[in-house]
C-alpha cells in the first residue's frame, strides 16, 4: 500500500477550470507553463498580477503548485512553512459539490507529495483515505462540465484507479481494464490543451517506465515532456534514469 502511495505522489499534478475549453494563451496555462519551466520568479509575477482573473480552482491549484516547486527546488525552511500553511489554508470545510471535491483532491494531493517529502506516514495515508473517498463520491454524480475541463477531472480519477488497481504482489500488471485506462490518457496527450497533454505524459512516461516493463514507449513521451520543457530538471532526470533501463 505504501508503494502505491508513493507512485500516486508522482502523478496528481493536474488542474480544471469551470468553462467549455481552455485557451493555451490563458493566464492559467501561461503561469502553468512557466511553472514547468521552473521559471517561478515570472510565474509568481504573472499569478500575482492575474489572478483576480482566474476563477477558484485555478487560484487554488496554480498557488499550490507554484509554492510546490519553490519548496521542491529549494527546500528551504521558508518555502517549506509557506507550502504547509496554503495547504492548510486550502483545506475546505464542507465539500457539497462537484467541483468543490475536485479541489479538495487537488489540495490533497499536494499535501499527499509534501508529506511524502516529510516521511509523515501518517498524513500520506490520510490524504489517501480522502482522495479515494471524495472519488468514489464524484462517481456517484453528474459531471457538471464538459470539453477539456472534463477531461482533467477525468485524468484524476483515471491515475487514482490506475494505481490502486495494481497489486505489487501478484502477477496482475496487463488487466484490460489498466489498458482501457492507459489508452484513454493516450488519447489525453494528443490533445491540444497543454495542461491536459503535460498530465498525460507525465503519467505515461513513469507508469510505462516503471509499471508496464516498456521504458522504450516512456521515454518517448519523457522526450515530449523535456522538448516541451527543457529547462525542468525533474523531467531530465527521470529521462536519464528510464534512458539507462532500456
Amino acid at each position: 500500500m505504501i508503494q502505491r502511495v508513493f507512485f500516486f505522489i508522482f502523478l496528481l499534478t493536474t488542474l480544471n477550470s469551470s468553462g467549455s475549453t481552455l485557451n493555451n494563451d490563458s493566464i492559467a496555462n501561461r503561469v502553468f507553463t512557466l511553472i514547468y519551466e521552473q521559471n517561478l520568479t515570472e510565474a509568481e509575477k504573472i499569478y500575482t498580477s492575474g489572478k483576480d482573473e482566474l476563477n477558484e480552482f485555478y487560484r487554488t491549484f496554480l498557488n499550490l503548485d507554484l509554492h510546490w516547486w519553490k519548496y521542491r527546488t529549494t527546500y528551504s525552511k521558508e518555502n517549506s512553512d509557506k507550502l504547509d500553511q496554503l495547504i492548510d489554508a486550502s483545506i475546505l470545510p464542507e465539500t457539497d459539490t462537484y467541483e468543490k471535491k475536485m479541489r479538495q483532491i487537488i489540495v490533497r494531493s499536494y499535501q499527499l507529495r509534501y508529506d511524502k517529502k516529510k516521511f509523515n506516514i501518517f498524513g500520506m495515508l490520510s490524504a489517501r483515505s480522502d482522495i479515494r473517498d471524495l472519488i468514489a463520491d464524484i462517481e456517484k454524480e453528474a459531471p457538471p462540465f464538459t470539453g477539456d475541463e472534463q477531461k482533467l477531472f477525468e485524468s484524476y480519477v483515471i491515475m487514482y484507479q490506475y494505481i490502486e488497481n495494481i497489486n505489487f504482489f501478484a502477477n496482475a500488471k496487463k488487466s484490460e481494464a489498466r489498458e482501457k485506462k492507459l489508452k484513454r490518457m493516450e488519447k489525453f496527450a494528443e490533445e491540444d490543451n497543454v495542461i491536459l497533454n503535460t498530465v498525460a505524459d507525465f503519467f505515461l512516461a513513469r507508469m510505462y517506465q516503471k509499471i508496464e516493463d516498456k521504458p522504450e514507449v516512456g521515454l518517448e513521451h519523457f522526450k515530449i515532456l523535456t522538448r516541451k520543457y527543457p529547462t525542468n530538471k525533474t523531467f531530465a532526470e527521470y529521462q536519464a534514469e528510464c534512458e539507462e533501463n532500456i
